[in-house]
């Protein structure tokens, strides 16, 4: 069974230190008061900056590879249907790009979580992790609309109250 997933949040990171692509299971209309889950997915960098620029839709003066495939797949006619994210060998995730051809037959192509997630977002393509991956390898989403300003607040106030001393 596949859940639908949203971007939650990217965490940035340098060096050799991965970045972070965090998905949130959506709540069901008229579901349990169940926490959702969520999946970290490490990737580097330049593909989380990738996946955050078409999450902010901004575009360079010169087309990214990812803007490309997007090209591509329209100009012969196809459509990008979904993204799948169905396996897990940890660390290591999986992902297909289910892209639709002019006849309407469905194929299913191999990628990176992170290059599946930049088209996704390009295209406003509906993302999916298979409900076994988010078992193993997922957590559960505490964060909600109601209580995200009051986690804001106290980290504001933690921000402020921290000293280099205390590093």
């Amino acid at each position: 069974m596949m859940i639908r997933v949203d971007i939650e949040t990217i965490i940035m990171a340098a060096g050799p230190v991965p970045s972070i692509i965090v998905l949130r299971e959506r709540g069901a209309e008229g579901a349990s008061d169940a926490p959702l889950r969520a999946l970290s997915i490490q990737t580097g960098s330049y593909e989380a900056a990738a996946v955050g620029r078409g999450v902010d839709g901004t575009e360079g003066s010169r087309p990214i590879t990812h803007d490309l495939m997007v090209d591509v797949i329209k100009s012969l006619g196809g459509k990008l249907e979904r993204v799948e994210i169905d396996r897990v060998d940890a660390p290591i995730f999986y992902a297909s790009v289910v892209l639709e051809n002019a006849d309407g037959e469905e194929r299913h192509i191999d990628a990176r979580p992170s290059d599946a997630l930049a088209l996704a977002v390009r295209t406003n393509a509906p993302i999916y992790v298979e409900d076994d991956v988010m078992n193993r390898a997922g957590n559960i989403s505490y964060r909600t609309e109601e209580n995200e300003e009051e986690e804001l607040e106290r980290f504001d106030k933690f921000a402020r109250s921290v000293s280099p001393d205390d590093f």
